[in-house]
């Protein structure tokens, strides 16, 4: 009998350890917060000139077609942070790949970690570097079901820009501008250097956090240097020199209008 009573204490005991131990789990997992991997957010805002751009509306370029936008996608890698006053230069997460996509504004954020320092330039590659464009079949970003990879001999679509205009001869007066091409002189691989807004740093403290918008604006693509008219070339989906014309247009639809540190 004794030895029977001795056992169900210590059964009793077991459990009660086992439910405190169990609470106290519960109890400290829920205080924990996770630690962000980041501490700086991009804002690629997408934009017609200096208004928000809508797929539901119309634009006019420089001239004077009028379009509307149904696909508006790009690849941003190989971002530097930048310091002139130091002469000081810091990559960025260089294996990422972030595919830009103005369907909404979550698909309009980079999330970098970002080394503390004092910054007042920024770079990045528009587009896929030509090593990743034919290591075969890769994931996340690069994953040819997002609908930006030709083939293993063309690579991928770096930048992509669709809609409608009615100065295209293309049914339904479609237009669609899907430029690729990573290998020779017509590569359409660039990588601007954008200023930050006269007097602005980006400040990146231990422990602090920092957003930036950089606005990228559609009408960019039509003009500058190289003329682009809709009712010319409502079309371009394939490597070459158009092709390569139009991404230096492209090069210039970015600018940075704001930096909360």
């Amino acid at each position: 009998m004794k030895k029977l009573s001795f056992s169900i204490v210590i059964t009793v005991i077991s459990l009660l350890c086992l439910a405190g131990s169990c609470k106290k789990e519960t109890s400290g997992s829920g205080s924990i917060k996770p630690v962000d991997s980041f501490n700086l957010v991009i804002y690629f805002k997408p934009v017609a000139d200096s208004v928000l751009l809508h797929y539901d509306s119309t634009y006019t370029n420089y001239w004077k077609e009028k379009y509307s936008v149904s696909n508006f996608r790009y690849y941003i890698s190989h971002i530097n942070l930048i310091n002139t006053d130091s002469n000081v230069t810091k990559q960025i997460n260089d294996e990422k790949y972030f595919l830009v996509d103005a369907v909404d504004s979550l698909h309009c954020l980079v999330k970098l970690s970002v080394a503390p320092f004092r910054y007042n330039r920024i770079s990045f590659t528009i587009g896929v570097d030509s090593a990743h464009n034919v290591s075969g079949a890769q994931t996340g970003a690069l994953d040819p079901i997002n609908g930006m990879f030709w083939t293993w001999n063309s690579g991928y679509v770096m930048a992509k820009l669709e809609g409608r205009s009615s100065k295209s001869s293309l049914v339904n007066n479609k237009m669609e501008y899907h430029i690729g091409g990573f290998a020779g002189p017509t590569s359409v691989l660039r990588q601007p250097t954008l200023l930050f807004p006269f007097g602005k740093y980006l400040e990146i403290g231990v422990g602090s956090k920092a957003k930036m918008t950089i606005t990228a604006s559609t009408n960019a693509w039509f003009y500058n240097p190289h003329e682009l008219k809709i009712a010319n070339t409502p079309s371009c989906t394939t490597p070459g020199q158009m092709a390569w014309s139009i991404a230096e247009n492209y090069s210039k639809m970015f600018t940075v209008t704001t930096i909360t540190n």
